[in-house]
């Protein structure tokens, strides 16, 4: 059977949340929400859905985002996957890649990997190219629109200046745009099927990872200093003092 993965972040939803002491958000004090981007990584994948084909949902993050993914069985989800454990909290987006990779390995053979291209709390962007370069195979980010194509997928795809449209062989990674694709809302017939379905849960162990792998330990980059900074122009020290200026003019 095909199968087409959409990866999906479960992300904080309210405004402030809290930081421990290595400055990594408190997940499990706030309450979470489905990453907005990834919400058109699961309807596209749901929209490319053949008969033959397998709709899987894989995520990291706290064992109670369960009941969130749970929800998404009523979509026509056909499968989720959570990947939590202890160990695999605090990682940045190469440790995090790295996991979502092994997490790929064991779901089996698959099209394609649709992301939201980048998540409300970090907003790095890096996940999908770097997902991508763990398993070794070409990545479209930026996308708008998904259609088949002759062994592969047509995708259009949002620049700075313009908007192209290209094609991508399988399998590979494409990450989509915010609001590019409106999530279905369930059915009746959908929730009735989603009481016969669970999440699954998997370990870093599960999934072939050791501790020098996950989270702080496997992550290259950790936040060392955290300022709050209020919205608007900022004062810049390269100008005047005393003025607002929005550009740096050069740095000696």
């Amino acid at each position: 059977m095909k199968q087409i993965i959409a990866c999906v972040k479960l992300v904080p939803a309210a405004a402030e949340v809290a930081l421990d002491g290595q400055f990594r958000l408190k997940r499990d004090s706030t309450s979470l929400q489905l990453n907005i981007a990834d919400l058109s990584a699961v309807e596209a994948a749901l929209g490319l859905k053949e008969a033959d084909t397998q709709v899987t949902v894989l995520s990291m993050g706290p064992a109670k985002g369960e009941a969130l993914l749970q929800e998404l069985f009523a979509l026509g989800v056909d499968r989720v996957v959570l990947l939590s454990d202890r160990a695999l909290a605090g990682a940045d987006s190469l440790a995090t890649a790295r996991a979502l990779a092994a997490g790929v390995r064991c779901l089996g053979e698959f099209s394609c990997i649709l992301c939201g291209r980048r998540a409300l709390d970090a907003e790095t962007g890096q996940i999908p190219g770097q997902l991508a370069a763990a398993l070794d195979i070409p990545a479209v980010t930026n996308g708008q629109q998904l259609e088949k194509a002759d062994n592969g997928l047509s995708c259009r795809r949002l620049l700075e200046t313009a908007v192209e449209t290209l094609t991508v062989e399988l399998p590979c990674v494409v990450s989509l745009c915010e609001y590019s694709y409106t999530l279905r809302l369930p059915s009746i017939l959908g929730r009735r099927r989603a009481k016969d379905k669970q999440v699954e849960i998997l370990t870093a162990a599960d999934i072939g990872l050791v501790a020098e792998q996950c989270g702080l330990q496997g992550s290259k980059t950790k936040v060392v200093h955290v300022d709050t900074k209020a919205p608007g122009l900022r004062k810049c020290s390269y100008c005047n003092p005393e003025a607002l200026c929005g550009i740096i003019k050069g740095v000696q």
